[in-house]
């Protein structure tokens, strides 16, 4: 068992409420755009 500080269980909290807070939608596109970018760089270097 990890024994965390008070300080350490205040930070994985609000890092849990910040995901919480992010819209599946917007995770959704961020991936799309890097995937585009992904197949343009390696469409690139293939020349």
């Amino acid at each position: 068992m990890v024994v965390l500080s008070d300080d350490e269980v205040a930070l994985i909290k609000s890092i849990l409420v910040a995901l919480m807070g992010i819209k599946v939608s917007e995770i959704n596109r961020a991936l799309m755009i890097l995937s585009k970018n992904d197949k343009r760089d390696r469409s690139g270097s293939e020349r």
